[in-house]
């Protein structure tokens, strides 16, 4: 890990709460006194203690004159000695800063190498006190076995996690070469960047050596130890593998089989092939997502499941997002963390366009939708920020919905501005000029220009260095041939632009026509003028959904039920929605029950259902139930059918249970059997509480509605 919302009837505009995002510190490009070449890493795992001992030779060229220390980052773990060569060098630890004291006065452009020995003594970095409250590991962490994932070692290099576990300059703008040497028990695997280079055994132990000769920001540097699976894949020549604990090997397929299809998909979009010798994915705990590691994508262990959880928790979204960062993020890296859009939109970005390739327009319009509403949740309830914020106090602050579902959002707007070819080739370009490199926006701004052949900073102005987005008061009046259209922008706050400039479609429907209208929205007030003997049954704004836009704007009660009759998917489900003052209406009730029953999106059917509560007889819900093929509506079915037929909703629930193909389904049908159900339905939930389930969402739903069925 969107698109517009198309507010249907009067609204009022929330907007974003500046929080404390501009009292964090100002953040300045990193003003570096040394440019590391390569890490020669080798770590011992004491896995029995949950310790490890390490060392790190550095190879770094010297970019400033009479530097009295050499710095590097380094926490948690315990230097021991530095040595160049053989000759022991003095250094102090402190601050999370190693302080080493070249042997004479090094000289820039000098090439020199440093080899540090550390010892982590057990102890594992707190990573709240690095504002990473979120994860469980930050640099190497310790798991024991549990029933989800057997005992393993891994690391965690995101954001500024690389320094836990291997001294470094530990900044993205400086990119080098590396070699990973682990030792660990015989019967284990490791895994890291690059490709095995060396295997060799020792007594009880095993030694694996992998080498990347490409250069790599150290927050994309992985090593993960344990007892794994590994399935091997191809794409082309390039060798691909799948890292599953052992139970999870024969549903390993399910979420791993379109790799190669993805990267296919993806190097067709960027115009560049895949740029690493090797790409491997391997599962671990602790995480809920991923994390692009450069060659060796890190998953959530969730990511795996059954043929019957395929339908609600897919894992293809992730294997894209992870994949687009191999181009995004890891081939190109942000040149600070500010820059994180670069990585982070691209990524997201990369989901939805996979979504829709694979899954269809109506896929790939909800997917984008979702990712607007995450945007807008986070501009309602948190802050409102540009894109590029240099204010930040820990580099994490910086990955918010602001740069995964808004970003994705606003390179889906770049594409309609700049055209299909021309978002193809500026992406081709900008990834060849930059290989291997630490651009930062600028930089993608003036190949974007260079490109498309003419200025278009005026988006870039609006869309990444600044906040908000436009929130639109629309009017509309016909009379005597004139179609008249009031456009307002009304929104305000800190960094966000009086007025944007909007290439806006404008669709006006007849009864059995469109025409569609384009117009440039380009003032803080605007007025549209069309000539139309007859007037329109709808107007209807950004009609593709192609604009992140709130658009409050008054229809009549025709023109929603023209609108989800003959509009697209977001347009039919923001009509069900909109329709909601209108249910006194025979006619609307009956319009709303047929989209329920026939329409041909799962997102309107479900809509539908939810405006359909106290509308629906009992048969009605009895039908809808074993008609409804897609799980997310047959799930509302039944939270819906709960509330006014409880007595009859726990006899289809406890009928239906055992078959029902969905997880989610399920899930909710034992939650509201803790609601509706009695005391004799104890034992039949109990049958959930064991199976597995994705992400035990059944479980925990069967745990919860056992106390409540206890207290009746």
């Amino acid at each position: 890990m969107i698109k517009k919302i198309i507010i249907l009837g009067f609204i009022s505009f929330c907007h974003g709460q500046q929080a404390d995002i501009y009292n964090r510190e100002y953040q300045t490009a990193p003003n570096f006194e040394i440019d590391v070449q390569h890490y020669d890493i080798s770590l011992q795992i004491y896995d029995h203690i949950k310790t490890f001992t390490g060392e790190t030779a550095v190879t770094f060229k010297i970019i400033k004159n009479d530097l009295k220390s050499i710095k590097l980052d380094v926490e948690t773990v315990t230097i021991t000695h530095v040595l160049e060569g053989s000759r022991k060098l003095n250094f102090t630890q402190t601050n999370g800063a190693l302080r080493i004291e070249p042997n004479g006065t090094p000289k820039s452009g000098e090439t020199l190498t440093y080899t540090i020995h550390y010892d982590s003594k057990g102890k594992e970095a707190d990573p709240s006190q690095f504002n990473m409250g979120g994860v469980k590991v930050l640099g190497i962490g310790f798991f024991d076995e549990t029933e989800d994932n057997p005992q393993l070692v891994q690391s965690h290099s995101f954001p500024t996690g690389a320094r836990h576990w291997f001294p470094s300059n530990d900044h993205p703008a400086d990119k080098a070469t590396s070699r990973i040497a682990t030792t660990v028990r015989k019967d284990w695997k490791v895994l890291a960047n690059g490709l095995l280079t060396n295997q060799s055994t020792r007594g009880d132990s095993i030694t694996y050596t992998w080498d990347l000769k490409l250069p790599n920001s150290t927050y994309l540097y992985v090593m993960v130890a344990g007892p794994f699976e590994v399935i091997q894949d191809y794409h082309k020549d390039i060798p691909i593998a799948y890292w599953v604990y052992p139970k999870d090997k024969e549903n390993a397929m399910i979420s791993f089989e379109r790799t190669s299809e993805i990267m296919t998909f993806l190097e067709g979009e960027y115009g560049v092939p895949f740029p690493w010798p090797k790409m491997d994915q391997i599962t671990i705990p602790g995480i809920g997502g991923g994390a692009e590691s450069t060659t060796a994508t890190i998953l959530g262990h969730n990511t795996i499941h059954d043929e019957k959880a395929e339908k609600d928790f897919p894992s293809h979204w992730l294997v894209a997002h992870e994949a687009a960062h191999q181009w995004w993020g890891d081939y190109i890296t942000m040149g600070n963390w500010h820059h994180a859009w670069l990585n982070e939109s691209f990524g997201t970005y990369g989901e939805y366009l996979y979504s829709a390739h694979s899954k269809g327009y109506d896929e790939g319009q909800i997917n984008l939708w979702k990712k607007k509403q995450a945007y807008f949740r986070e501009y309602r309830n948190r802050y409102s920020r540009p894109m590029v914020h240099p204010y930040w106090d820990w580099p994490n602050q910086n990955f918010d919905s602001h740069i995964y579902p808004r970003g994705a959002a606003v390179l889906h707007m770049l594409r309609q501005v700049i055209g299909e070819d021309n978002m193809k080739a500026f992406q081709k370009k900008f990834l060849t000029q930059y290989a291997y490199g630490s651009p930062t926006s600028a930089d993608l701004f003036r190949v974007v220009n260079e490109t498309v052949g003419k200025d278009v900073s005026w988006f870039f102005d609006q869309w990444v260095m600044s906040a908000g987005h436009p929130q639109l008061e629309v009017k509309t009046h016909w009379e005597d041939g004139m179609l008249t259209i009031w456009i307002d922008q009304t929104q305000s706050g800190k960094k966000t632009p009086e007025a944007y400039r909007l290439p806006l479609d404008v669709d006006l429907h007849y009864e059995n026509r469109v025409d569609r209208q384009t117009v440039w929205v380009d003032g803080r007030q605007t007025v549209h003028r069309y000539k139309t003997k007859i007037e329109p049954i709808l107007v209807r704004i950004d009609p593709d959904d192609h604009l992140l836009i709130e658009v409050n704007q008054h229809k009549t009660k025709a023109g929603l039920l023209h609108q989800l009759k003959k509009d697209n998917v977001i347009g039919r489900r923001g009509a069900v929605l909109a329709l909601t003052p209108h249910h006194g209406d025979k006619k609307v009730i009956k319009v709303l029950k047929r989209a329920a029953l026939h329409d041909d999106a799962w997102f309107v059917r479900q809509a539908a259902f939810s405006q359909l509560t106290h509308h629906l007889d009992q048969y009605d819900w009895e039908r809808a139930y074993k008609r409804e093929v897609h799980s997310q509506p047959r799930r509302t079915i039944i939270t819906e059918y709960a509330k006014v037929f409880p007595s009859a909703a726990a006899g289809l629930i406890r009928a239906s249970v055992q078959s029902d193909d969905s997880y989610i389904v399920q899930a909710e049908m034992i939650r509201q059997l803790g609601e509706v159900g009695t005391a004799d339905d104890i034992p039949l939930v109990k049958s959930f509480v064991k199976p597995w389930s994705p992400r035990k969402i059944v479980r925990n739903a069967a745990n919860k509605s056992i106390n409540s069925l206890k207290a009746k």
